[in-house]
């Protein structure tokens, strides 16, 4: 797949083309971890019945919380 995307000479000039192009890479990078993910969630949600996935999560956020909240007592 090609992907062109027209950018003004003027905008290239303010910018620079070096910071364009990688910003450019920069956002393709992200575009393809967030697929990723969505992958992995489609994945996680069709192996678990939605009783057992919402326990999990539930569990999960309970850890995090309580880990986090130790650490903010001195």
């Amino acid at each position: 797949m090609r992907l062109t995307v027209e950018i003004p000479e003027t905008d290239l000039i303010k910018f620079g083309r070096d910071s364009v192009l990688q910003e450019m890479e920069n956002t393709i990078k992200w575009m393809k971890i967030k697929q990723s993910f969505g992958k992995i969630s489609k994945e996680l949600r069709s192996s678990f019945d939605k009783q057992e996935y919402f326990k999990a999560l539930e569990e999960i956020r309970e850890s995090a919380w309580n880990e986090y909240s130790q650490n903010l007592t001195p």
